[in-house]
Formats: structure tokens, sequence, C-alpha cells
């Protein structure tokens, strides 16, 4: 169908899926991990044994250092998000445009 040629020739899906990709991982996956988290802390406080206290610590440990991963990655995604380029400037909008040194002024009656 056209529909289907038209709208392959507009959508870039490998961007596509690449932010389908980050928000799979960002939504869901920080959410997980951060349960597992809470899980290991609370099996932590509440076992006797220090090997498996020990343990739960530790996954408590790398799940938090992810947590924390993923919002440093995240802000810097949003800090160093690439700038687009500039549009290029036509014929028909370089002769409509203000010519060098001209002043415009508006005037309300």
């Amino acid at each position: 169908m056209t529909t289907t040629a038209f709208a392959s020739s507009l959508v870039n899906w490998n961007a596509v899926s690449k932010i389908f990709l980050a928000a799979l991982i960002g939504g869901p996956g920080v959410v997980i991990v951060f349960g597992v988290l809470l899980l290991g802390l609370k099996r932590a406080h509440a076992d006797k044994s220090s090997e498996v206290r020990l343990a739960s610590y530790a996954l408590s440990g790398v799940c938090g250092l992810i947590c924390v991963g993923a919002v440093v990655v995240g802000i810097y995604a949003m800090a160093e998000k690439p700038s687009s380029r500039p549009a290029k400037k036509t014929r028909a909008a370089a002769a409509l445009g203000p010519r060098a040194g001209t002043k415009l002024t508006a005037s309300v009656r």
C-alpha cells in the first residue's frame, strides 16, 4: 500500500527502536532493580546468618549503584542533547527575510 511506503519514508525506525529500548530499560527496569534493592535490605535485616546478611547487603549495594547510574545517565543524556542542524535557507526565505541594516518596526492603532 502507499500509506506504508509513505510512513516508512517519514519514520526513522532506527531512532524509534532506540527510544523504545531506552523506555523499556528506564521505566520498568529501574523500578524492578529498586524493588530488588528493597527486598535485599528487608532480607538483610530479617536474617540472623552473617553470610546471608552480607550477600543481601551486597545485592542491595549493586542494585543501588545501578539505580544511581540510571539517574546519572538520564541527566547526562538531557544535558548533552545533540543540537539539531539549522535549516538551509532557500531562495524564497532569503528574499523574504530582513536585509542587513534594515529596522523592522510595528505600530498598533
